[in-house]
């Protein structure tokens, strides 16, 4: 016989105990990245694959895998999404149920139970062995507390509280606010259910499942969480639904670049493996949209892992693994061309120069590869001053290519230094100073002079992997962190990870708000200012 089936939250006082030494070992309340507003630092992933979904009279709360996303539905617009930085629970999220007298949600999780308060952007959590597999709340008293479900039956948690042990009945049946589930929010909603197919099907024909629903208050709306397509938006009475999309294309982002068009915002490409969504991401500078360029056909987009992208002209140019890709309006048109192992990009007078395993290409804007100089070696950097080209190698270093020839050259300043001899990892102009990193040395030339100024690489950085020029100095990313480095003043600001950033660089852009970070958990994008801090 269940010995739950009375309705009453009981445990005994060995159960009892038990909670009580665990809890008082985990802290309940997460505060996360204190050094940074959450407007200043936003963490952008795929939130593609909902676990759980809660709707309150004005928000939808989508539980992800990597974060919760936040839905105004008056405006229908996305809020910030509250990731890993900003203290979202690491264990798996089970089930969620909006705050019956707040602008906050409930959730249940692999661990325990945790609260989050959008209004001022706080986090509560507890431990419950065994984790939360339901939450439920009394309509009576909704601001009393909440009734949570663990693997010994429910307990009921007064606001405030940590251990959720109270004894209290169950509602009765008619008084229970519950989550629901997606079978019973199609039921009520036979039109869409008729069309589920279709609205489970994307463009290049690949099929998800619904894992998570949600219905507004006022009963108007049904919204609907997928194991990859997102959150989807249904009205119960007419059938018409929308899909409610938001975030990368995967989780982890390759390569990032500015456009001077769009209004502000940034370019990203993804890193993924074979068999995961891949392609490029538009991301508003105020987050407020994005846009997806997946490739036609069932083949869709022709890379896999994105390394460099650059936009010239009204086209975006990516080094992938299998070439150097133009896309063209929007994604309207996408061409492919074949090379080596491409490793940098910059951009040239008639369309892009590649660097590659096999040395220098120029791509023209009529769909040429035309191969520059003898150089055999691969070009592991680029950066394009006017009609000029510096281009750093692995074996002979740094070296020039003037207008007029195909060589790559030497010039004295740089034969004068041995330590620019060595592997060229990454290059970028500051105005019109050139910044060199290799393996052991940052180094930058003066203008005027020409006089080269060598510093000690960074050991808290880890490899380094992109670099960015910015006013007075570079942003310099690595495996470690992201650091900017104050030419003028010779010194250094460190953001580390995961304090600072939650994984690994891969590259940078910079326009004059935002610093956006491509990382291995995503898009991130600091205000300039406050990481300059």
């Amino acid at each position: 016989m269940d010995r739950w089936n009375d309705g009453r939250c009981r445990s005994s006082p060995g159960v009892r105990r038990l909670v009580a030494a665990l809890l008082s070992i985990v802290p309940s309340f997460h505060l996360s990245g204190q050094r940074w507003r959450p407007e200043d630092r936003a963490l952008i992933s795929d939130f593609s694959y909902i676990e759980a979904v809660a709707v309150s009279p004005f928000t939808v709360f989508a539980a992800t895998t990597h974060g919760l996303t936040i839905y105004d539905r008056q405006p229908r617009t996305w809020r910030l999404p509250v990731t890993a930085l900003d203290g979202y629970p690491a264990a798996r999220v089970r089930v969620a149920l909006a705050d019956g007298v707040g602008d906050a949600v409930w959730l249940g999780t692999a661990d325990g139970w945790a609260r989050y308060d959008a209004t001022v952007r706080t986090w509560e959590q507890g431990f419950v062995p065994g984790g939360v597999v339901n939450l439920m709340f009394d309509a009576r008293d909704p601001a009393g507390g909440i009734f949570v479900q663990s693997a010994i039956g429910w307990g009921f948690l007064p606001r405030g509280a940590l251990i959720p042990t109270q004894d209290r009945p169950l509602p009765p049946p008619g008084q229970r606010i519950e989550p629901l589930d997606p079978r019973a929010a199609l039921d009520q909603a036979p039109m869409a259910d008729a069309m589920r197919a279709l609205i489970l099907t994307d463009p290049r024909l690949r099929s998800f499942r619904f894992t998570a629903a949600a219905r507004s208050p006022d009963r108007s709306e049904l919204f609907l969480g997928s194991d990859g397509m997102g959150l989807v938006r249904i009205d119960p009475m007419t059938g018409e639904w929308s899909r409610l999309t938001f975030g990368l294309l995967a989780t982890r982002a390759g390569a990032v670049a500015t456009a001077p068009w769009g209004g502000g915002g940034a370019w990203v490409a993804s890193a993924g493996r074979v068999g995961e969504r891949r392609g490029l991401t538009w991301v508003a500078a105020d987050l407020s949209a994005d846009t997806a360029i997946e490739g036609a056909g069932t083949l869709g987009f022709p890379c896999v892992e994105g390394r460099r992208l650059i936009a010239s002209g009204r086209s975006l140019w990516l080094a992938c693994e299998r070439g150097v890709v133009r896309i063209e309006a929007a994604g309207s048109r996408i061409k492919l061309f074949e090379l080596d192992n491409p490793l940098a990009l910059a951009p040239a007078p008639d369309g892009v120069w590649v660097g590659t395993a096999r040395g220098l290409f120029v791509v023209t804007t009529e769909e040429k590869v035309v191969p520059i100089g003898p150089l055999r070696q691969p070009v592991l950097s680029l950066v394009a001053v006017r009609e000029s080209l510096w281009v750093g190698t692995s074996g002979d270093g740094l070296g020039l290519v003037v207008p007029g020839t195909t060589e790559v050259i030497a010039p004295p300043d740089v034969v004068d230094q041995p330590a620019l001899r060595a592997p060229i990892v990454a290059l970028a102009l500051v105005r019109d100073t050139l910044v060199v990193i290799t393996p052991d040395q940052f180094a930058w030339r003066d203008p005027a002079t020409r006089r080269w100024t060598l510093q000690r690489a960074r050991a808290e950085l880890g490899r380094v992997t992109a670099l960015a020029g910015d006013a007075g100095g570079v942003w310099i990313g690595g495996t470690n962190g992201l650091a900017f480095w104050d030419l003028p003043h010779t010194t250094f600001r460190t953001l580390a990870v995961p304090l600072d950033l939650p994984s690994a660089v891969r590259d940078v852009a910079v326009d004059r708000s935002y610093v956006w970070v491509a990382t291995d958990s995503g898009l991130v994008r600091l205000a300039r200012d406050a990481a300059l801090r």
